[in-house]
């Protein structure tokens, strides 16, 4: 695979906590990767508010503030560098998103919170809408962490995009272990030629002719790294191949967010995103192409 600009660790590390048991492991999480990048630590909660209903906020305030204090003292407990807790008001995931660009945070770390009402609105999950719209890579943590991540599988295009996000994981975790997962789909032409084949044969032959070009493909794509990362061609789309890839192997994180198709980007990363924070045992990383 052919060298990208080298990526640099992250400086300064957000993370988005709603102060739940859940989001204990996506502390830990936190920690574990500012102490390994020697980034800072900001943790961040967001006291939901909206114009309609903004009463007993400073209240709530007063309330959240013991357990961040908590929070940041066990982190100062194991951390050189330095940490900060910021309480903010409003939509969880917007908040986020507009904190981490006002303090100039480099990498995202949230919980998989559920989905909820919210100013009588149905949304999705705040970590989807983070992942969907943050500027920088997303970290949406589930399991706890005994370590540093030591298997990891990326869902590939094989597009130029691809290969930064490859390139980026790869600066991030320079020692895991990582698996590209590529899906491929197969669409048959039934017409000319193929009108008086058997349905049948017409499908096994475009099978196998996509999964040459796909085999192909991957081999030029890896290149000289072949040695070192691993492939994997499943046929399906890429959040369902994903999926059964993880349930299979159980990779500690899948990294998604490569699906760059011309016109297409923002809303491949969203729904890939979605359907892996809602079926996944596993931490999923979202890069953006511009991150």
């Amino acid at each position: 695979m052919a060298k990208s600009p080298a990526a640099k660790n992250p400086q300064n590390i957000l993370l988005a906590t709603d102060l739940t048991a859940a989001c204990d492991r996506a502390f830990d999480r936190a920690v574990q990767l500012a102490a390994a990048w020697g980034a800072s630590l900001t943790i961040c909660h967001v006291v939901e508010s909206s114009s309609v209903r903004p009463i007993g906020i400073e209240r709530r305030i007063r309330n959240v503030d013991v357990d961040m204090a908590e929070l940041e003292k066990r982190a100062r407990a194991v951390l050189k560098q330095a940490v900060s807790r910021h309480v903010v008001i409003g939509d969880p995931a917007e908040r986020v998103i507009e904190h981490a660009r006002a303090i100039k945070s480099d990498f995202v770390v949230t919980g998989p919170a559920h989905a909820k009402a919210y100013g009588g609105k149905l949304l999705g999950s705040t970590a989807a809408r983070i992942l969907r719209q943050a500027h920088v890579p997303v970290l949406a943590v589930r399991r706890r962490a005994a370590g540093p991540y030591g298997k990891i599988a990326i869902g590939v295009d094989l597009s130029t995009t691809s290969r930064a996000t490859v390139a980026t994981t790869r600066a991030l975790f320079p020692a895991a272990e990582l698996t590209l997962v590529h899906a491929f789909e197969v669409q048959p032409d039934w017409s000319g030629r193929a009108a008086n084949k058997s349905l049948d044969e017409v499908e096994a032959a475009e099978r196998a002719r996509v999964q040459r070009v796909a085999t192909e493909e991957i081999a030029r794509f890896v290149g000289k790294d072949a040695g070192r990362i691993q492939t994997v061609l499943l046929e399906g789309l890429p959040g369902v191949v994903l999926s059964d890839y993880v349930d299979e192997n159980r990779p500690d994180v899948v990294v998604t967010g490569t699906y760059s198709r011309a016109g297409t980007a923002e809303h491949m990363i969203g729904s890939t995103a979605e359907v892996l924070l809602n079926t996944l045992a596993s931490d999923v990383l979202a890069i953006r192409p511009e991150s």
